[in-house]
Formats: structure tokens, sequence, C-alpha cells
């Protein structure tokens, strides 16, 4: 759209236009799926969030589509969709390969919505959200499940060169399964109304926090990168158990011996995977020339 002019210089001619994205011309849904709970923000073109609702639920692959579908009916006018998902997915055939955690396999979603719509790893729709802020980055997500005896999900999302990294085989950043955060009878439900309840089992939760931090320090000492993040569920956790992640992380980092270490928790959660879904989709509408006609034509106007 036409923003403005610029004045006419001396040697005279036509003002110069000063063209600015479009806000209105296209409304991406973000859609963000984990283990125990759904979200879902909307936003423009400008990647501007008009709104954004979250609702805990035990995710799996008896119920995945019909939230999907209710999440899609709920959400107002959207003009194309952006979903991510935890474990191995191929975002250029729409499929899930692989995923422990909602018990996916070889999972294909063409044909769910007739709109134009990109399915991508949740860890890497939430690294998307840093893609100007740093140029090698790795955004740990922590997936925990709505039976808090069942394994925890951690993936991490890289940022290498200003670009999401996915791997040969799709499978960059897959950590492997967790430890439970407890052996007790608990749901998502009741970690969020009182974080308390994980130091009832404390053997259970040391695990939790070594297996954790270990697989945080191998992920940074591979990519030594200038920022890590923790987010997704990190934030439902006691401010001590993530100080004693981050100093078994930090006992276990080779560069923490030349170098301050740059790390930072993610307070938005499951918000910022489904926002970052959504600036991963129009990544991929400005880099993607094939993807972009899809996305245009579908809309209406023709290239």
């Amino acid at each position: 759209m036409v923003k403005g002019y610029l004045p006419a210089t001396q040697f005279g001619g036509r003002k110069t236009r000063v063209l600015s994205l479009n806000p209105g011309w296209l409304r991406v849904l973000g859609v963000s799926v984990e283990q125990g709970e759904v979200c879902w923000a909307l936003a423009d073109f400008a990647s501007n969030v008009v709104s954004c609702e979250k609702r805990t639920v035990d995710v799996n692959q008896k119920n995945l589509v019909q939230l999907l579908r209710q999440i899609f009916e709920s959400a107002g006018q959207f003009d194309a969709a952006a979903i991510a998902m935890p474990g191995l997915i191929d975002s250029t055939a729409n499929t899930v390969v692989i995923s422990q955690a909602l018990e996916l396999k070889n999972f294909v979603l063409d044909g769910l919505i007739e709109k134009p719509f990109l399915l991508i790893n949740d860890a890497n729709a939430a690294a998307a959200n840093y893609l100007s802020r740093a140029k090698n980055l790795v955004y740990f997500l922590l997936s925990i499940p709505y039976e808090l005896s069942k394994p925890v999900g951690l993936g991490a999302g890289l940022i290498i060169g200003r670009k999401i990294y996915e791997g040969s085989n799709h499978s960059a950043g897959e950590l492997g399964e967790g430890v439970p955060l407890t052996r007790k009878n608990v749901s998502l439900e009741d970690l969020e109304k009182d974080p308390a309840v994980l130091f009832e089992d404390e053997e259970t939760l040391d695990q939790f926090v070594e297996n954790t931090a270990f697989k945080i320090a191998t992920a940074i000492n591979l990519v030594d990168p200038e920022l890590f993040a923790l987010g997704g569920d990190f934030k439902l956790l006691p401010e001590t158990i993530l100080r004693r992640i981050v100093r078994r992380v930090e006992e276990q980092v080779t560069v923490r011996k030349v170098k301050t270490l740059n790390w930072q928790i993610d307070e938005n959660g499951s918000r910022t995977v489904a926002t970052g879904a959504v600036r991963a989709f129009y990544e991929r509408f400005f880099s993607d020339l094939n993807f972009a006609r899809h996305v245009i034509d579908r809309k209406g106007a023709g290239l």
C-alpha cells in the first residue's frame, strides 16, 4: 500500500512513492499444539497479534483433528494458518513424520483445512520469534504432559546464521524423550494451581533436573550460541527449580570457562509458539516464491 510520497528533487520528475505492507491484506492464524494445551493467535500481515487464546487439555491422536477444527471455527475470519507441533515435521509436505508426544506417525494434515497453511516443529516456531535478535540461538522448548507422571518433552529450535536450521531429515533439535517431573498422580492443572506439588517427589524431580540440564548443556556445547532461551512450560516451574537447572547447565558448558553465558526465560509460554508460527509463515512467504504464489492465488489475486 502507498504510505506517502517523498518530495520531488530539484531535477523534477514524479514524486517517489513510499510503500508499506498492508496489515489488513492477510490474516494468519498461528496454532500451538502441545501435550497438555493448545494456544492460537490471530495476526495481521505485519505480524501484529489481534487476538490470542489458550486452553489446557490432554492432546492425543484421538482428539487432535477435532481440537484443530474447533480452533478454526472459533478463531473468526482468517486467510491462512500456521500449525506448530512437537516431533519430526516435514514442513514441505505438511506431514508429522513422527511425534512421540502426540503419538503420531506419518500423519498428513492436508485436507484438514482448505486455506493455505504451514506445518512446523514447535521449537522451530518459537525460535522464529528471535530471528531478528540473535545470529545464532538455541531455543529450548519444554512441554509438560497433562498427566505429570508421563515423560516431559524437550526440543530445541536452532537458529544458525539468522536462519532456522531443520537438519537433513527435519530432526535437528530433537533431544529425545525426557523423564517425568513426578510419579505422583497429579495433572498439569494441579501444577498451575500449586507448583509445590513437585516437591512431594524429590527423587523424581532431581532426575528431571539432571536429565534436562545435561541435554541443554550438550546442545549448547555443540552449537555455541550467543543466546539460549528456556521457553514453553519452563515458566510453570518454581524459580528454585529453574535456578538448579541453569546452575547445572553452567557447570557442564565448556565455553563458560572463557565467556559468560547469555540466557533468558521466555515467560510467554505457548503464546510464543503460536506467534512464532505466524512469523515462520511470513518467513516462508517472503523467501519461497512458489509458496507465495500459492498463498496469493488462494487469496484471490494473481501474480
